[in-house]
């Protein structure tokens, strides 16, 4: 059973997952998206569903075709939401602004998720300034309950104003799981067909007076909202005791976002309790002006908890310098907390004493100090163990790590060491390159940069061969612009697309390159990287098997001496589902009678130049959990995964002595039950 539609009052849910159903209550009837972590995890819940409830799902080619799908669903009266990391918004501002002075007729929410302290790379940015840019409304929930409660009054508010409202989580509001109270899950029914009425001067920007007037529309929409929106926003008085406090001595805190759930945690954990109010904001843009400037006036210091930029900070200083308040403000401005990485409860403790420490609370600060020294000392021996730290690598068996293996093989056939030649990387799976031992890829900017980069690299007078490398879901979504621009520039340099036939890294979801079931009613085309790269003009075009290493090799020294722009597709399926490659019917392994690591073989390159995670260095007669591990002392031999080896053979071609081979042509007894407890005796067998 779907936990999403699972009956009772209270579910289990993640903060994209609370998204999701709050808009199937809401009666959401488009939904699209472009998969990236962190924010995909809503549009994923909401596709299986979509059948079931008469949705329109989909992920589509970008955020910015996703905004326009969504919005013209929305034009039509319609009921839809949008969804994506917040590289996206950067993907789609141009028809954001369009759309948010446009309006709506229906309702439109979106749902962007910001990667505060950077799990998943990128750049750590703030989006809140997207809302101020575009004269929108911006909800901001501090947990995965009030993503729930926000995103149906997101939707309610958008019906009503007509304005888009754009919905922002962090990636700990996202991921993180609560126990919900949720509404019946009854979809309220369309009460008219869709529909469209023609109007140049609203939906064209054609004429500068009709975008005056759209600006001016944006703008009341925006104020309307903020007041329909303006039950997210809490404010707490303090209460018995500490409301008694004198006037002079009152503090307080403006929060908004996950930081409300840490000053909670704070609080909880605190036995002295100061006057101390709090105004925690939902609704970050427009704030409450009034509001704010009543909660301030009685203040003596006011501590403002935001992560990233110190916008709502800045907000709350411009009114306490126009009202003549006397509140002194601690925050980012003043140094006390950084505009770098996530907040955490030792830094929200470490605040708070510098707040009651200003009102002359010294107990209490105190005590908030040693708080924020507990929070932030590490953990006790034998307590929780500290995660070992972990390279960024291919999964076993990826047919990226063929390619770029390939590619440093074709570099050196060529005259070229592999540093000396300029290889520009791209989101996803591909960018993993860069590191050691391949160790290939260099930059990395945004979807699609890789080709303008390159070209900007010949334009400066590089005159050794550049290359840029990038990957299907990659290519249909900025790619092909940049492909054209290089055709017609006629600049030298080679493209390597990397075919899976998925978004691989942000979860495996389908592009319009995937392999398809063909059979059935709904059978769709799917696009061929290769006609559309003819269809640029590139007459260099090669298509390879990564898993043929020699063919690969060879395609790619032929395109490194092409003139123009060269382009070699190396198309085969992503391994993450663990399965042996076809036809293969057995892992490798390694023969220990023809391996000579520690008996002449010290460079080890089926280890140090494949970076295979299955392939690992164990103390001679042990596994990886007995001994000492590489680096210490004893000899060392070279063993193979069984369970994570697909059996690609990449570290067979690369032993120099042929001691790697399936694992069938390993055991004298061909008992592979027998063969896998003697290579690895710690591992169980494979089913």
């Amino acid at each position: 059973m779907n936990r999403l539609t699972a009956p009772g009052k209270r579910l289990f849910l993640s903060g994209d997952e609370a998204v999701a159903r709050a808009a199937l209550e809401a009666g959401v009837q488009v939904a699209t998206g472009y998969p990236g972590n962190p924010g995909g995890g809503a549009l994923a819940a909401l596709l299986p569903l979509a059948a079931r409830y008469g949705l329109a799902a989909e992920w589509s080619v970008n955020e910015k075709v996703a905004l326009e799908v969504a919005a013209g669903a929305a034009w039509a009266g319609r009921k839809s939401l949008v969804t994506m990391k917040m590289s996206g918004l950067n993907v789609l501002a141009d028809s954001l602004l369009s759309i948010a002075h446009s309006g709506v007729n229906g309702s439109l929410v979106i749902y962007a998720v910001d990667d505060v302290g950077v799990f998943y790379g990128m750049v750590e940015q703030d989006s809140r300034y997207y809302a101020l840019l575009a004269s929108l409304p911006l909800l901001m929930p501090a947990g995965p309950e009030e993503a729930y409660a926000l995103t149906r009054l997101a939707f309610q508010a958008s019906a009503q104003t007509g304005a888009p409202v754009l919905l922002l989580g962090t990636t700990a509001v996202a991921a993180s799981q609560a126990w919900i109270s949720v509404a019946p899950l009854e979809r309220p029914a369309i009460e008219q067909p869709a529909s469209f009425q023609r109007d140049v001067a609203r939906f064209t920007k054609a004429v500068p007076q009709w975008c005056r007037e759209q600006h001016a529309a944006a703008l009341a929409r925006l104020e309307q909202a903020g007041t329909l929106l303006g039950v997210a926003n809490v404010r707490e008085e303090p209460t018995g005791s500490a409301a008694a406090a004198p006037r002079e001595g009152r503090i307080g805190v403006v929060v908004a976002g996950v930081s409300a759930a840490y000053l909670d945690e704070v609080r909880a954990r605190l036995r002295t309790a100061p006057p101390l109010a709090v105004f925690k904001l939902g609704l970050i843009h427009p704030l409450p002006g009034e509001e704010l400037r009543a909660f301030l006036t009685p203040l003596e210091a006011v501590l403002v908890l935001e992560e990233l930029e110190p916008l709502i900070e800045t907000q709350v200083a411009a009114l306490i310098g126009e009202h003549n308040l006397q509140a002194r403000l601690l925050g980012k401005r003043t140094g006390l907390l950084p505009r770098v990485g996530e907040y955490n409860q030792a830094q929200v403790a470490q605040a708070l004493a510098a707040l009651l420490e200003t009102a002359g609370y010294q107990e209490a600060a105190a005590e908030a100090q040693t708080l924020a020294q507990q929070l932030s000392l590490p953990p006790e021996p034998g307590g929780p163990v500290a995660p070992l730290p972990r390279t960024l690598e291919f999964c076993p068996g990826c047919p990226h790590r063929m390619t770029y293996y390939a590619l440093r093989r074709a570099l050196q056939a060529a005259g070229y060491q592999p540093d000396e030649v300029i290889t520009t990387g791209d989101i996803g799976c591909t960018i993993l390159g860069m590191h050691a031992p391949l160790s290939v890829c260099w930059t990395e900017v945004s979807m699609g940069a890789s080709l303008g980069i390159a070209q900007g690299l010949k334009y400066a007078g590089i005159e050794r061969p550049v290359l840029a490398a990038m990957g299907d879901s990659t290519f249909f979504h900025g790619g092909i612009a940049g492909l054209l621009n290089a055709v017609q520039a006629g600049v030298r340099l080679t493209l390597l697309l990397l075919d899976n036939g998925l978004t691989a890294m942000t979860g495996q979801q389908p592009n319009p390159g995937s392999w398809r079931d063909s059979a059935g009613p709904t059978a769709r085309p799917r696009a061929d990287i290769e006609t559309i790269v003819r269809g640029c003009g590139v007459t260099f075009v090669r298509e390879v098997n990564p898993y043929e290493l020699e063919t690969t090799v060879a395609a790619l020294r032929e395109a490194l001496a092409s003139q123009g722009v060269a382009v070699v597709i190396a198309r085969a399926p992503c391994t993450v589902p663990g399965r042996l490659l076809p036809g293969q019917t057995a892992p490798f392994q390694v023969d220990e009678s023809r391996c000579c690591a520690g008996r002449g073989c010290d460079n080890l390159p089926c280890y140090y130049e494949v970076g295979c995670p299955s392939v690992a260095l164990v103390p001679a007669g042990g596994s990886p959990d007995e001994g000492e591990g590489p680096g210490g002392k004893g000899e060392l031999r070279v063993r193979i995964d069984p369970l994570s080896c697909v059996a690609c053979g990449l570290c067979a071609a690369a032993c120099p002595f042929e001691a790697i081979s399936p694992l069938s042509s390993v055991a004298s007894d061909h008992n592979e039950e027998k063969a896998l407890a003697s290579v690895w005796p710690s591992l169980l067998v494979r089913e």
